[in-house]
C-alpha cells in the first residue's frame, strides 16, 4: 500500500487556519506550495495513522478529520514536544483555545 503524502491528504480534507483563538476554514491552500514551512505546519487534528487505522470509529460518532496550519512553535506545543511545554490551563491563558480542540484525544476531546 502506497504511503499518502500531505497533498493528497489537503484534497481529502477540510483545512482550517489557527488565528487568534479560532479555527477558520479556508480553500486557500491547494498544495504544500501554498504556506511557508519555514513559519508554519498543517497539522492534522487526528493523529494520520490513527484516523486511516479506525475509520469507522470516527465515522460512527461524527468525528472529522481536518487539517489545521498553525506556526511550528504552536505545533510542537500541541504535540507537548516544545522545550517548555505548557500545561492545559497555561495552552488555553496563552492560544486562547483548548488544545483538545486541536488535537483529538478521547479522554479530553469532547465528541
Amino acid at each position: 500500500m502506497k504511503k499518502s503524502t500531505m497533498n493528497e491528504d489537503i484534497k481529502k480534507y477540510p483545512i482550517f487556519l489557527f488565528k487568534n483563538g479560532e479555527l477558520i476554514k479556508t480553500d486557500k491552500i491547494k498544495s504544500t506550495n501554498d504556506y511557508n514551512h519555514y513559519t508554519h505546519n498543517l497539522h492534522h487534528y487526528i493523529k494520520k495513522e490513527h484516523y486511516e487505522k479506525n475509520k469507522s470509529w470516527y465515522q460512527e460518532r461524527g468525528i472529522e478529520q481536518k487539517l489545521i496550519l498553525v506556526t511550528i512553535p504552536l505545533h510542537e506545543q500541541i504535540h507537548q514536544q516544545a522545550v517548555n511545554t505548557l500545561d492545559d490551563d497555561s495552552f488555553y491563558g496563552w492560544y486562547k483555545i483548548d488544545r483538545w480542540d486541536l488535537l483529538f484525544n478521547r479522554k479530553h476531546t469532547n465528541y
